[in-house]
C-alpha cells in the first residue's frame, strides 16, 4: 500500500468514527428526551432503559452510518484540496481513481460490516427492544385498533388475513397454508373469522381443501363449524412478529417467504416481497454507492471551512440519495417501473455518475 493510501485512509477512518460515535449518541440524547415523559410516567428502571438504548445500537449504526462515512470522506478530500495536495497527487500522475480507491474499498468494508450486522443482529436485537416496550414501559399492543392485509408464518403453516383486530383477538378473512416435510402444499384452510379463546385459535365455519402437488384441489373440501389451528403466538405475538418481520426480516427469511408465495401463487405478494428482498441487499450497499456518488464533487470542495462545508453536502447528499431510493421502489411497488429496477435505478445512477465524474475531471 503506497504512503498517499494510508495517508487517505486514516484520515477517512478517523473522521468516519468520529462523527459515528457522535451521530449514535446525539441520536440517543434525542430519542431520551422526546420519550422522558413517557419513561417517568411507566417508572422504567435504569437497567431497562440502558437495556433499551444498547439493543437500539444497530439500529442506530444501520441508519446514521452512511451519512458518517459520506461526511468524513468529504471533510478528508476537502482539506486535501483546500492544502493543494490533491493537485500535487495529480502532477506526480495518479489518477482520481487510484487515489480514491482505498476509500471506496474502505467503504465496501463498511457495507459488508452492516450487511452483517442486518442479516444476525437487528432482527434479534429490535426483538428484544419490543420485548422492552411492552413488559418495562407498558406499552400496549393491543391498544390499536386494527391492521389490515396482513401475513406471517408459524411452523410450517402461512397465514393471509384481510383484517386483524388485536383488541378482539380476531383475524378475518383467514387463509391457511399447511406444507408438508417436503415443503409441498397439502392443505388450504378458509374461514370468516378466526378467533383466539382459551390460548387457542379457533376458526368459525372452516372450509378445508386438500391440495396435490400443483396446487390444485383434487378431493372434496370439507366444511367445519369450527376448526382448532395449531398457532403457538398469541395476538400480541402476531402483531409483534409482523411489526418486525415487516422492517427487519433478514435475507434468509424473505427468501423463505418468496418461496411460499410463489407456491400458492400470490404474486402480487411476492412481488412486493421480491423488491423488498432487493432493497435489503441495497441498504448496506448504500455507504459504497454514496462514495463512489460524492467523489467527484468531493474532490472539487475548496471551501475554507471545510467541516461546516462537508456536514452541509453530506446530509443534502444522502437525503437525495434516501428519497429517490425510496420513491424508486414505491414506485416499483406500485407497478410503474420493473420490481427489480425499482431497487437498483437509483445506486446505478449514484455509480455512473461517480465513475464518468471521475473520468471527466481532468
Amino acid at each position: 500500500m503506497r504512503i498517499i493510501d494510508r495517508y487517505i485512509l486514516k484520515h477517512t477512518t478517523r473522521g468516519y468514527i468520529f462523527v459515528l460515535i457522535i451521530f449514535i449518541g446525539l441520536f440517543i440524547i434525542v430519542d431520551l428526551f422526546t420519550n422522558l415523559f413517557d419513561f417517568l410516567k411507566a417508572k422504567v428502571s435504569l437497567s431497562s432503559l440502558i437495556a433499551y438504548y444498547i439493543y437500539m445500537i444497530p439500529l442506530i449504526f444501520k441508519l446514521v452510518s452512511p451519512y458518517a462515512l459520506l461526511i468524513s470522506v468529504l471533510y478528508t478530500f476537502g482539506e486535501l484540496n483546500k492544502n493543494n495536495e490533491i493537485i500535487s497527487i495529480r502532477v506526480a500522475g495518479i489518477s482520481i481513481f487510484r487515489f480514491t480507491l482505498p476509500v471506496m474499498v474502505f467503504s465496501f468494508l463498511i457495507s459488508i460490516f452492516t450487511l452483517f450486522i442486518q442479516e444476525n443482529l437487528l432482527m434479534k436485537f429490535q426483538s428484544k427492544v419490543e420485548n422492552i416496550k411492552i413488559h418495562s414501559f407498558k406499552k400496549n399492543t393491543s391498544a390499536i385498533d386494527k391492521q389490515t392485509d396482513i401475513s406471517f408464518s408459524s411452523g410450517n403453516m402461512v397465514f393471509f388475513a384481510q383484517r386483524f383486530l388485536p383488541k378482539e383477538n380476531t383475524l378475518n378473512y383467514v387463509t391457511v397454508f399447511i406444507e408438508d416435510k417436503n415443503g409441498n402444499i397439502t392443505d388450504k384452510i378458509s374461514c370468516d373469522k378466526m378467533v383466539y379463546e382459551n390460548k387457542k385459535w379457533i376458526c368459525k365455519e372452516a372450509i378445508n381443501y386438500k391440495l396435490d402437488q400443483e396446487g390444485k384441489v383434487f378431493d372434496k373440501a370439507k366444511v367445519l363449524p369450527t376448526l382448532e389451528i395449531p398457532l403457538q403466538d398469541t395476538p400480541q405475538e402476531i402483531l409483534l412478529k409482523k411489526n418486525i418481520l415487516s422492517q427487519f426480516a433478514s435475507l434468509k427469511m424473505l427468501r423463505k417467504e418468496m418461496l411460499h408465495l410463489r407456491k400458492i401463487k400470490a404474486y402480487n405478494k411476492f412481488l412486493n416481497a421480491f423488491i423488498e428482498y432487493n432493497q435489503r441487499i441495497v441498504e448496506p450497499f448504500s455507504h459504497l454507492f454514496l462514495v463512489i456518488g460524492i467523489i467527484p464533487f468531493a474532490t472539487e470542495i475548496k471551501k475554507r471551512h471545510i467541516g461546516f462545508s462537508a456536514l452541509g453536502v453530506g446530509f443534502i447528499f444522502g437525503f437525495i440519495y434516501y428519497c429517490f431510493l425510496y420513491l424508486s421502489i414505491a414506485l416499483g411497488k406500485s407497478g410503474l417501473i420493473l420490481p427489480f429496477f425499482s431497487a437498483w435505478l437509483v445506486p446505478l445512477f449514484f455509480i455512473i455518475v461517480g465513475f464518468l465524474g471521475m473520468y471527466l475531471i481532468r
